[in-house]
């Protein structure tokens, strides 16, 4: 498992310093600036929509990434143009993980996996980076919190009728 996180790492471009994967994620460069210049030079436009669209999803993408459009079916759903990843206004203040996560799937999906498991590839990665990052944690238990939130209202809405 070790040799395939070193592999997994070097897969996606990351910078590896050292003999163990700690040691090259306690290494790698400031994330959230370089997220942002990678986002830029690939072309890709960040924007920001209304929680009540984004709600289910939180961010998604549709992208051209190494000549491979690059979507999903929320991407899909919402129409959302070409070379664009679309965030909700309500998780702008995390920007740097979320599309740290998304940029990481996204080069997931290029390498041949499917939404669900380059979702979770990438869900990992951000694991592994951010673990100790109490901001990332805060994150997490948000987005956690409210996508509870909107299963549980979406009951309520069946119940009601």
């Amino acid at each position: 498992m070790h040799v395939n996180a070193k592999v997994l790492f070097i897969d996606l471009g990351g910078i590896f310093i050292g003999d163990n994967l700690n040691n090259a994620i306690a290494n790698f460069p400031d994330m959230e600036n370089d997220v942002m210049k990678e986002l830029k030079a690939l072309g890709y436009r960040v924007v920001y929509k209304p929680h009540e669209i984004m709600k289910d999803y939180n961010a998604t993408y549709n992208v051209m990434y190494e000549g491979k459009r690059i979507t999903n079916p929320a991407g899909e759903r919402l129409g959302i143009p070409l070379n664009e990843i679309w965030v909700s206004e309500k998780w702008r203040k995390y920007e740097g993980y979320i599309l740290f996560h998304e940029l990481t799937e996204i080069k997931f999906r290029a390498k041949g996996y499917g939404v669900e498991d380059a979702h979770y590839l990438s869900e990992n990665e951000c694991i592994r980076r951010f673990h100790k990052d109490s901001m990332w944690r805060e994150m997490v238990v948000e987005i956690h919190i409210s996508d509870v939130e909107n299963i549980v209202a979406e009951i309520k809405e069946k119940t009601l009728k």
